[in-house]
Formats: structure tokens, C-alpha cells, sequence
């Protein structure tokens, strides 16, 4: 971030700056873990846990209140036009 972009590859990131001693070692059993096999998990478990989930948010979307599509676009489009326009006359706020 000091020089502008964004940088979340840890071992880009160790290439970059100094860090404590054991900090390429807790990088390469972080990225073992993100990519290794889930051999202990129960997958039956886990497959009807995941449908649980997907049942809850599908009852909550059914009871929403909220409609299917956005209906505020042509106000926040009226805002966006109005505050550039404002600012274009220095009327807006700090002005």
C-alpha cells in the first residue's frame, strides 16, 4: 500500500518488506491449509449442513419484504446528477 497497489499475496509480500524470522514458514503452512484436502471433515455432515443453510436464507428470501429488483435507481440517479451539478456551480456542500 505505500506505493499504491494493493498487495495481498503473502509471499509477493514477504518479498517486499522484513519480517520476523519464522514468517516464510507460517506463509507456506497457511497456504498448505488453504489448499490441502479436508480429510477430516464428515462430508455427508457438511453437504446437509450446507443444504440447512441454503434452506434458511431460501425461507428468508420467501419472507422478505423486499422487492426482487432495486426500485431506488432513478432516485440515486437524480441525487448523483444533482450533487455534480451543484458542484459544478460551487453550490454544493463546501463551497
Amino acid at each position: 500500500m505505500r506505493g499504491g497497489p494493493l498487495t495481498a499475496h503473502l509471499p509477493t509480500l514477504l518479498g517486499e518488506v522484513t519480517g520476523p524470522s519464522f514468517l516464510p514458514a507460517l506463509i507456506e503452512v497457511k497456504a498448505e491449509a488453504e489448499h490441502g484436502a479436508a480429510d477430516t471433515v464428515d462430508h455427508a455432515v457438511a453437504a446437509r449442513d450446507v443444504q440447512a443453510l441454503h434452506d434458511v436464507l431460501d425461507d428468508a428470501q420467501a419472507s422478505s419484504r423486499l422487492p426482487e429488483t432495486p426500485s431506488g435507481f432513478d432516485a440515486l440517479h437524480d441525487l448523483v446528477v444533482r450533487a455534480r451539478s451543484d458542484g459544478r456551480r460551487g453550490t454544493g456542500p463546501g463551497a
